[in-house]
């Protein structure tokens, strides 16, 4: 893939989940109350107001500043993957652009907040989570197929050239 066209591709997908997270956070903080469960689809969704100064499942809870700078890292590792490499195809650059937006996104609640807005609660889900958070968990996933995919493609036998007999 052309630079250019994967260069756009990371680009909206990173602008379309930082757009959806921060709109979706915007109306989780105006319409739910701390600690208030709302149920969405029973015994499997629920909306709740939290905030995670960590990572998932509040892991190193508090040590916000080791996460700005985590953020920073896969934003700017993702563009210099676009921009000098090969994204895997156009699903490779799309995916990047989710784990950037979201990456980006979460940098955004740190640094304006000092802690992430989760509100997303799903049944056998180990913890509450957000937009970005989905962004960057099925872009990564997205990637790891696409790079799967890639090194199928090189692996395929070269059609034969020349002269048929």
């Amino acid at each position: 893939m052309r630079r250019r066209p994967a260069i756009m591709i990371t680009a909206l997908s990173a602008l379309l989940v930082l757009a959806a997270d921060q709109a979706s956070k915007a109306w989780a903080v105006a319409s739910l109350a701390r600690g208030q469960e709302v149920t969405v689809i029973p015994g499997w969704l629920w909306f709740r107001l939290t905030s995670n100064s960590g990572a998932t499942l509040g892991l190193l809870s508090g040590h916000n500043g080791l996460f700005i700078a985590v953020s920073v890292l896969v934003a700017a590792a993702v563009a210099v993957i676009v921009v000098r490499g090969n994204p895997a195809g156009a699903l490779g650059a799309a995916a990047l652009g989710g784990i950037a937006g979201g990456a980006i996104s979460n940098l955004a609640d740190r640094v304006r907040l000092g802690a992430v807005v989760d509100f997303i609660e799903v049944h056998g889900w180990p913890s509450d989570f957000n937009l970005a958070d989905a962004g960057i968990r099925l872009g990564v996933l997205a990637f790891l197929l696409a790079l799967l995919l890639e090194w199928r493609r090189g692996r395929r036998p070269k059609p034969a050239t020349g002269p048929a007999r």
